[in-house]
């Protein structure tokens, strides 16, 4: 997508989940499982009271990762869960039955620690263990249902905890992107400005930024109609779109102004950029609409520039167009002040 993020600092919202249901779980094996694990080891039942001990110290130490915004999910698939399988199988040795009830829970809480993906993997690996050692542990009736229901626990979780991911997903992306062009909104510019930043502060590759401003907007509004400015916004936003390369991020900064991050791009390549995308508009056809034209301010990140200085550029370089007459390029060669000079040669080795 023309609209793709360089990242971003704010957390995935599926991610937090996960890390609040990790924590959740620890604390309710805190709760029901603490006290099981002391009691078998009091009553001297040492491999079930130090095999609960050991889930709840694996599931402590998720909940302190998930916390710290570390990545908790590898520790659970390729930790708690063997420990849990071990746990089991000891507890199917001492009685059958009874661990059966555990297979509900740990089903469960796969889904809620665990990506889609990941959790399927678990489920299934829990079945292939659990399963057998139902058949040969209980009455096959019983054993029948344990494994009737079990299957049906699995399925639902799963079903459910897709239609989370899928509505978590919508949300996302109604908070993140514009109604009405599916451009990125303004409330990720900052975000990817100061990434682009980062990176490159990081690996010199040059970026630059288009400030985008359709002409005469308002009076298409006043004259035509908010539907038929609301179709050339529309319209617009794919002819970015299809003009732009994959890595270019877009954003609609409200009303009829929209910015373009371009990536690996310096300011020739920008400009260039810049004058494609203004003819496209130019000669595109609108249909029943008046003719369209764009402005478009022009500016390459400069080393140790801030996102908010390099953005003003691009803003200066569009008013600048649309002073000049409009439906035309500009880019801004202004430059740096005596204060910023002094910053780079106090910088350079």
């Amino acid at each position: 997508m023309s609209s793709r993020l360089f990242g971003r600092n704010q957390k995935d919202p599926v991610t937090d989940f996960r890390a609040k249901a990790t924590f959740g779980v620890a604390v309710a094996a805190i709760i029901f499982m603490l006290p099981v694990g002391t009691y078998d080891l009091i009553r001297g039942e040492s491999a079930v009271g130090f095999g609960s001990m050991a889930v709840v110290f694996i599931l402590l130490a998720n909940a302190w990762m998930a916390i710290r915004g570390h990545c908790h999910q590898n520790l659970t698939l390729y930790g708690l869960f063997p420990a849990g399988m071990i746990f089991m199988t000891s507890i199917f040795r001492m009685d059958g039955l009874i661990a059966s009830f555990w297979c509900y829970p740990i089903v469960l809480a796969a889904y809620c620690m665990l990506s889609e993906r990941r959790a399927w993997i678990a489920n299934l690996t829990i079945l292939v263990f659990a399963l057998p050692m139902v058949w040969t542990t209980l009455d096959p009736a019983y054993a029948l249902r344990v494994t009737t229901s079990l299957g049906a626990v699995s399925l639902f979780a799963a079903i459910m905890v897709n239609v989370i991911d899928n509505q978590r997903q919508q949300l996302q992306e109604q908070l993140i992107l514009d109604p009405l062009t599916g451009l990125l909104n303004r409330l990720t510019f900052n975000d990817c400005m100061e990434q682009a930043v980062r990176l490159h502060d990081r690996y010199h590759q040059p970026v630059s930024l288009l400030a985008i401003d359709i002409d005469n907007f308002k009076l298409l509004n006043d004259t035509q109609g908010h539907a038929a400015g609301d179709r050339v916004l529309s319209m617009v936003g794919q002819l970015l779109r299809d003009t732009l390369r994959d890595e270019d991020t877009i954003f609609r900064m409200g009303g009829e102004e929209f910015t373009v991050v371009l990536k690996g791009a310096n300011e020739c390549a920008a400009t260039e950029t810049a004058e494609r995308l203004r003819l496209a508009v130019a000669f595109a056809n609108f249909q029943d609409i008046c003719r369209i034209t764009i402005s478009i301010g022009v500016a390459e990140l400069r080393t140790a520039e801030s996102w908010e200085n390099w953005a003003k550029r691009g803003d200066d370089s569009l008013y600048e167009a649309k002073h000049k007459g409009r439906n035309r390029v500009v880019l801004n060669r202004k430059k740096e002040s005596g204060e910023r000079k002094a910053v780079l040669l106090a910088n350079a080795p």
